[in-house]
């Protein structure tokens, strides 16, 4: 054999031999072959076919060769056998070729063995496969990208009814016309079947023509990157979509006696209400009653106690305050006759001026000379402050006011601060900006309370450290009192509820929430208003505006507190 041919057979990639039909000689080989077997080219030239070939069949067929029997073979299963003695399982195929008139037999075959482990994992795999599909709630359909089946379950043919007849037909265009036909949507069920290499995922309601209700989703089957069909999974909810339905007719009808009975309450509710608009008129009116009455009650007590302190402590304060003052006249005396004996201290003997010199220096009498009258003068100096704070009490719960007068409310925010300072020394810097504002007739009893109820607030406010401004201003028709303070301010959710009674943001037990409920009311009984601006980590600012002359009656409606934007959490 020329090179040409021998590098044509070592191109092939299956093992090859040219093999003489009349003496079944191997007369060519290939290196492929050579590598297979362990055998070199010069031993494979050396040795019959049916050295090699060692199956039954393969003798039999070798047989009929050597009596002139050429058989074509394109597909047959075999055994090699191997240089070391080993067998190899092999695939192979026979053609007669025709060389120069005389007949040679061309012999390919293959390694089949890994074939045979992939066709092993490949029949375990379709076998679970095909177990998952019998075993699964839904029915399964199967469509190639050619509109064929490839695939469906017992369950699948179950629910559509199929018939078996038309199962064995294996007619697979008839069998989806079948689905067709047994569908009301025919042309959605349609189009879907047909859509076999769309890549979307689909889900539809298919109602059967016997009344049953099918939910159909499918979605494309990849090999790789390419759509080679679409799998179809179709779930019987019939029984689901009754019960739907009976719940929605039940929901119906108990819509129904719900709207009827709310037809009964609406008429009663429209019964109720004139009678319910009678009741807050008379709430409205006793509560603005008991509030008064607690005002009252309360500044009569603070008032009685004002003026049951200040008598105890008057009676005490004014005897102390004369004996001081005569004391201090006594010791004037006595120091003007200490130094009157000084003065003739130098005529005296030698050892009497010298024990009195001992005696000055022992109690220091330069020292208690100067210290006495500071003394005296700092004692009287307490005195004052004491009968100070004692008017101020008076000036601020004013016992005896039961009608209106005219009072500078000035004044009585210094009296009220006076009576509050205590509870804010230790962390408010409190700013006065007086604008000189004219008296008005008021209660200033009650205003007082006000101003003491928001001072308190302001304070409260104030968690560690910050300021308060008291401002007072006004013009042609009113007069009016800011509290500002640089507190926390009021969250914005809490300012439309800042004045109601009981309405509180502090802990239990730290208030009562009738505050600023209180003060509210006492303003509009003297025809003012409070207003409110708050920021929220920046304070808030109360204003008191207080018309200069007062109204003949009090309004009966009040008006609504006018509210900033930005509240922070401050109620009574």
């Amino acid at each position: 054999m020329n090179d040409l041919a021998q590098q044509i057979l070592d191109s092939s990639p299956h093992m090859t031999f040219m093999v003489d039909p009349d003496c079944l000689r191997v007369i060519a080989s290939n290196r492929i072959a050579e590598q297979m077997l362990g055998y070199t080219r010069e031993q494979l030239l050396a040795m019959d076919i049916t050295d090699i070939e060692s199956a039954l069949q393969d003798v039999f067929y070798w047989e009929e060769v050597r009596n002139g029997h050429y058989q074509r073979v394109d597909s047959l299963e075999g055994e090699y056998r191997c240089a070391d003695g080993s067998l190899l399982e092999v695939g192979k195929s026979v053609r007669v070729l025709q060389l120069e008139g005389k007949p040679l037999l061309l012999v390919l075959a293959r390694d089949i063995r890994h074939v045979r482990h992939t066709e092993d994992a490949l029949e375990q795999t379709l076998s679970q496969l095909r177990a998952t599909l019998e075993s699964t709630g839904n029915g399964i359909l199967v469509v190639d990208w050619h509109g064929q089946i490839t695939s469906m379950n017992r369950l699948f043919s179950k629910m559509w009814e199929i018939p078996d007849a038309l199962l064995a037909e294996r007619n697979d265009a008839a069998i989806l016309a079948f689905l067709v036909d047994h569908v009301v949507e025919s042309d959605v069920c349609r189009a879907r079947l047909q859509e076999v290499v769309d890549n979307r995922e689909t889900e539809d309601l298919f109602h059967l023509k016997d009344g049953r209700v099918f939910e159909c989703r499918s979605r494309p089957q990849y090999l790789g990157e390419s759509i080679i069909g679409r799998v179809f999974g179709y779930n019987d909810i019939t029984e689901r979509q009754r019960a739907a339905e009976a719940l929605r007719e039940s929901r119906d009808q108990l819509e129904a006696r719900v709207l009827e009975r709310t037809a009964d309450l609406q008429r009663a509710n429209a019964s109720l209400q004139l009678e319910k608009l009678h009741q807050d008129k008379l709430i409205s009116r006793l509560g603005e009653a008991q509030n008064q009455l607690l005002q009252s009650e309360k500044m009569a007590s603070i008032g009685v106690l004002a003026a049951g302190v200040a008598h105890e402590i008057n009676n005490p304060v004014g005897f102390v305050n004369s004996n001081v003052g005569t004391l201090q006249s006594y010791v004037r005396d006595m120091l003007k006759l200490l130094a009157a004996y000084e003065r003739i201290e130098d005529g005296m003997e030698e050892g009497s001026r010298r024990d009195i010199g001992q005696l000055k220096q022992e109690i220091d009498l330069d020292f208690l000379r100067g210290d006495i009258e500071n003394l005296l003068s700092e004692s009287l100096d307490g005195l004052n402050r004491v009968k100070r704070i004692v008017q101020d009490l008076k000036d601020f719960s004013h016992v005896d006011d039961s009608e209106k007068h005219w009072a500078s409310l000035e004044d009585g925010l210094d009296s009220t601060l006076n009576v509050v300072w205590n509870e804010l020394k230790y962390k408010v810097e409190v700013i006065k900006d007086y604008g000189g504002i004219p008296q008005i007739e008021c209660f200033a009893s009650q205003l007082n309370q006000v101003f003491m109820n928001l001072l308190m607030n302001a304070g409260h406010a104030i968690e560690e450290r910050g300021q308060i401004t008291i401002r007072t201003r006004h013009d042609e028709d009113n007069v009016w009192v800011e509290v500002q303070d640089t507190g926390k301010g009021i969250q914005p959710e809490h300012m439309s509820r800042i004045f109601e009674p009981f309405f509180t943001t502090k802990p239990v037990g730290k208030g009562t929430g009738l505050g600023l409920s209180l003060s509210y009311g006492i303003v509009q009984k003297h025809d003012g208003r409070i207003d409110v601006d708050s920021t929220v980590g920046k304070g808030t600012t109360f204003r008191v505006v207080l018309p200069k002359q007062a109204k003949s009656a009090a309004q009966e409606d009040a008006r609504p507190p006018k509210n900033a934007s930005n509240m922070q959490d401050r109620a009574a």
